[in-house]
Formats: C-alpha cells, structure tokens, sequence
C-alpha cells in the first residue's frame, strides 16, 4: 500500500510522475467560487477594484466544501491589466457568468504606441492584480502548509489576446502583421513572467500553471511553431531559474493528429513543460500512452466540464472518473482536472462527487 500523503506530497508525486496515495483532484477554479459563496460578480469586482479579502475567502470556501487537491489562490478571471491600460470589461450581474471584454485597449498601431509607454505594467503597484496578491497572501497563511497554492496566468499570445488586443485582431496579426503580432505577444509574455513571479512572492508554492487558450484550435501547427512554442519556453525557464518550480501546459484543441502531435515533444523537449493539460478530445488512454509513457511527463485526466461536471448525472461523474483512472492512472503521474475551468454554475453536489469519486476509485495500488 502507498502510505498516506498530505496534499503537497501528493501532488509533488504526480510531477515526478510516481504513484500518490490517491489521484489529486485539480479543479482549475476561476470563477466558480464567487458563486460558491452566494454572491455575484459585482460583489467581489469592479472593473477597476477588486476585494482581495472576499477572493481569498472564495478560495478557502471551495476547499472547505469540496477537498480538493490544489488550488489558485485567488479569484480570476481573463482580464487583469486591461481597464490600467484603456480598455473596457464587462462586469456581469447575472449569476453563472463571466467577466468578458468590451474594448481592448490596443484597437490599431497608433494605440499600441500609447499603450507600449505603458509597459512594463507592474501587476504589485495597483488595480486589480495587486488585490490578486493580497488574496495569495491570505490564503498562503491559511492553508499554504499543507496545501499546493499555484500561480496561474496566461503565456504570450493568450497574455496578449486577453490583457491588450482581442481574439480576432491577435489573431489577424499573427496572420498578416507578424511583427506587430511579436511585439504585442513578447510584452504580454513578459507581464505574465512578472504576474506569476509576484504571486510566487506572495505565497504560492508548488507548479506553475500557464493556459494557452489559441492552441491548435485556433492556430495552425505552424503559427504554434512561432507564436507559441518560443513564449512558453521562456515563461517556464524564468520561472524554474527564479523560484525552481516546473511548469504546466492547458492547451487547446486537437493534439492527436499527425500535423500537432509534434508540438507535445517541442513543448516537452524545448520549452521543457513538465506537465500536459489537454481538454477534452483526448482519451485518458490516449494520453497514457502518448505523452505520459512517451514523454515521462505528468497529465491531467480529463472530465468535460460543460458535460457531465455541469450537467449530471451523477452516475455518468462516477462511469468518467473509473474511466479515467483505469486507463491513464497506472504507473501515477496523473491528476483529474476538467477540459478547461470549472464551470462557474457547476452544482455543489456534482462537485463534491466528482472530487470523492477519484479520491475512491484513485486509491493506490489501483485494483479495478
């Protein structure tokens, strides 16, 4: 029998690719929290404020209601930095949603010239990122002994889209302003190496987490070659040479087909991620086999949030999870995450099943 861990142990065993006591859950909670505590998003954040004391406790309610394995230490959401910068969100009343972008603050060149005296933008100085801080704090001294706390933010071409330009603009650059597309990509990278660093300073403690929302969903292999490859090459070497901690991939899109299989080694060999969190196209015994066994990398099991997380039944939770552990649990190295973030209306109960069912059925030896 594999002794019992606490959480940190736990998850340090699933990073080196051993077995756990039990498979660690990873919920990738953003917004769920707030709705978690019986409040809206208005009541934790403004466009330009946010309530770093009501973040942590959103943080801390979740752990205590549902057990899982490691956690963001903070409320977030896409758009840290832009209202600092001269865009606008949008900040909805309606319960389940999320905070969305209504101006970027970089619509052409001449905004970029404005925008760029701007940079770099100090995430510890002011706005809602220094509440982000505070609420890293907080939580650290709360459960930061016992718990993994993660640093999450976006690398470069996702830090760009969401903090200075906008989807279909970025991804027009990319296309037709390659140039411009770098330097909108190379300054937003640089801002998430510095976000992340500051939440290291402020009480994280274990894995960076940084989510690449293009992926091959969005790009082609080739434009991932360039535009994304490079940035996260460099997020992950700052981050290992400042604070030692390894660095793990969400992606999206299909990575199974013969044009993007590639991209895992180039992710695994040159920008030396330590970990690969698909979304929900790719079988668990996919990823057993073809990047874990191949790439002697942890993965993330997946269970589709807007799917059976959200919706039930609970029998169809419980039919994934077996799923999941059968098939890429053997040998350790595996988490159970959703395809991206948990949704934020995601009933209480499926929730809290999903967690105890790969607590139960993740037991190490697995003997299923």
């Amino acid at each position: 029998m594999v002794e019992a861990m606490t959480k940190k142990e736990r998850v340090e065993a699933v990073m080196e690719v051993r077995e756990p006591d039990r498979v660690p859950v990873y919920p990738y909670i953003l917004t769920h929290g707030v709705y978690a505590m019986g409040w809206k998003l208005p009541d934790m954040t403004t466009e330009t404020t946010m309530d770093g004391v009501k973040s942590a406790q959103a943080t801390l309610k979740t752990l205590e209601m549902y057990d899982y394995d490691m956690c963001i230490g903070t409320y977030q959401d896409l758009y840290f930095g832009v209202t600092e910068l001269g865009g606008k969100i949008k900040i909805p009343t309606k319960f389940g949603s999320a905070v969305s972008m209504k101006e970027p603050p970089v619509k052409d060149h001449n905004d970029w010239e404005r925008v760029q005296k701007m940079m770099p933008y100090d995430p510890r100085k002011s706005g809602r990122a220094k509440s982000v801080l505070e609420s890293y704090r907080i939580v650290s001294d709360k459960v930061g002994k016992t718990t993994p706390i993660i640093p999450c933010w976006w690398p470069g071409p996702t830090a760009a889209m969401c903090m200075l330009r906008g989807p279909e603009a970025l991804s027009m650059d990319m296309a037709l302003d390659k140039s411009f597309a770098h330097e909108l990509i190379e300054s937003a990278n640089d801002f998430a190496i510095d976000f992340l660093s500051a939440m290291y300073e402020n009480g994280a403690n274990s894995v960076c987490h940084t989510g690449e929302i293009y992926g091959v969903e969005l790009l082609s292999a080739e434009q991932c070659h360039e535009f994304v490859v490079p940035y996260v090459k460099k997020l992950s070497q700052e981050i290992y040479k400042k604070f030692g901690q390894k660095t793990w991939l969400h992606t999206h899109g299909d990575y199974k087909r013969e044009d993007t299989y590639p991209l895992i080694g180039e992710y695994v060999e040159d920008a030396k991620i330590a970990g690969f969190h698909p979304d929900d196209k790719h079988p668990p015994e996919w990823l057993q086999k073809n990047v874990k066994e191949k790439y002697h990398i942890f993965i993330a099991g997946i269970i589709h949030g807007p799917g059976p997380l959200l919706q039930g039944p609970i029998s169809e939770i419980e039919r994934t999870v077996r799923d999941v552990v059968d098939k890429a649990g053997p040998g350790g190295g595996m988490m159970m995450a959703p395809s991206c973030e948990v949704p934020p209306d995601t009933p209480p109960e499926n929730f809290r099943r999903w967690v105890e069912y790969c607590h139960e059925y993740g037991k190490y030896p697995l003997v299923h």
